[in-house]
């Protein structure tokens, strides 16, 4: 039987914290040579007065304080100074700073778009304000504009870190440009395990959710594989498991629910019932068996007429008519369908137990609902030809006959059926 094939798309997405720094952060920042790019133009910095410097570093000591109005007041204030560019980059700065603080995000925004629109201003304050704006725009969700500022910042960076590229991955995911996203994960999951670290789970769950939405299953695997070694938890076993079923491998499905099934990770009824019907499918009813039986003894399976009809299954096909027959008898009381009477008539058939299975096959055949009213007839006859009904068990076979699917075998016993009446008769009349 093969199970609906899902995989939580959530993400659980990390955006890390936004780089912005105080403005005694910034002017070290901002003065410090731009020796990594030497061959680039380098800017050069124009100087910030100490009277700037203290009212900047005045306001950013109140929005630490929580006082973000004084804040905003002070800096007002400093507008009213006639100012360089440097001077002008960094109050609006520390306006962004005040108002990421007071989660005024539009406000942070629009004060680092000023910063950036100055001419002039050193290279690493404008990469810095960049990558903390893309920032910005992905917390308010304008994904686009996300994008569009971070490529900027790649345009300027040398050797750009792989927290970046998983940073332009998640904008990329968020507008479904799963082909662009997936090169950014694995660059960034390479540079982390070439510097001999693991990948962070949220990375790998991203790379996860972007192989589910190219449908391509195999990779999708292999990330799973990372997940549950690294970062084992229940969900990514299963996950596996259900890839592996979308593949076709019923083995390695079986294999993964039953590491995590000795591993206690399998906990939710779903996720057993998932590993009786895979170990069923495998042909090894038995344990199936013991796994419903446990589940339904620690509350954790539900005793509904289903699942003591999956469970009957199992020791009926583990040859366990006893306990078949228990779980069958349940199954058929909760639900009244004709299937599971079917059932347990075919257990108890199988005990040549003629009479008990005729009243259970008499019961299945009295439900409208019933689909397998065909091989039911068939059964029946052979359970009335055991009782010696001969008559009885003719019109069974009769009515199985009108049936495409067991015409045949139908037919055969009805001819069967005849030649024993007509041996009978010729016994009794040699006697």
């Amino acid at each position: 039987m093969k199970k609906p094939f899902i995989i939580a798309l959530s993400a659980l997405l990390s955006y890390g914290s936004l780089a912005v720094l105080p403005v005694t952060s910034q002017v070290q920042a901002a003065e410090e040579s731009d020796s990594g790019a030497s061959n680039k133009r380098v800017r050069r910095s124009q100087t910030m007065r100490p009277v700037i410097y203290k009212k900047l570093d005045a306001a950013r000591a109140l929005a630490d304080e929580k006082k973000y109005d004084e804040a905003l007041d002070d800096l007002k204030s400093v507008e009213k100074i006639r100012r360089n560019s440097y001077e002008q980059a960094m109050t609006f700065n520390m306006y962004a700073y005040v108002y990421f603080n007071k989660e005024d995000y539009a406000g942070a925004i629009n004060a680092y778009e000023q910063v950036v629109a100055i001419k002039n201003i050193p290279e690493s304050l404008e990469q810095t304000t960049l990558y903390s704006l893309a920032k910005l725009h992905l917390i308010q969700e304008d994904y686009q504009a996300s994008l569009n500022t971070l490529n900027k910042w790649f345009a300027m960076v040398e050797k750009p870190g792989p927290e970046a590229y998983i940073l332009r991955a998640q904008m990329q995911f968020q507008l479904e440009q799963y082909s662009k996203a997936l090169p950014d994960v694995k660059q960034a999951i390479a540079m982390v395990k070439e510097q001999g670290n693991q990948p962070k789970e949220n990375w790998l769950m991203l790379e996860r959710a972007v192989y589910y939405q190219n449908k391509d299953f195999k990779s999708l695997a292999r990330c799973l594989q990372d997940l549950a070694t690294l970062y084992p938890k229940p969900q990514y076993w299963t996950q596996l498991a259900a890839v592996y079923s979308e593949l076709s491998k019923p083995l390695k499905e079986l294999s993964t629910l039953e590491t995590a099934y000795e591993q206690g990770y399998l906990t939710r009824e779903s996720d057993l019932i998932n590993l009786a019907y895979a170990l069923m499918g495998q042909e090894i009813p038995y344990k199936a068996a013991t796994v419903l039986e446990k589940g339904l003894q620690d509350d954790v399976i539900k005793p509904t007429a289903k699942n003591l009809s999956t469970l009957g299954d199992a020791w009926m096909l583990a040859k366990e008519y006893d306990k078949a027959i228990v779980a069958m008898t349940k199954a058929a009381e909760e639900s009244q369908k004709g299937s599971d009477f079917f059932k347990l008539a075919q257990i108890h058939t199988e005990r040549q137990e003629w009479k008990v299975a005729l009243e259970n096959v008499n019961a299945a055949l009295q439900d409208k609902d019933f689909t397998k009213a065909a091989s039911a007839y068939v059964l029946k006859g052979n359970i009335l030809f055991n009782l010696n009904d001969l008559n009885r068990a003719k019109q069974s076979f009769a009515k199985a006959e009108k049936y495409p699917e067991t015409q045949k075998a139908a037919s055969q016993w009805l001819a069967y059926v005849e030649d024993e009446q007509k041996r009978r008769e010729y016994m009794a009349s040699v006697n």
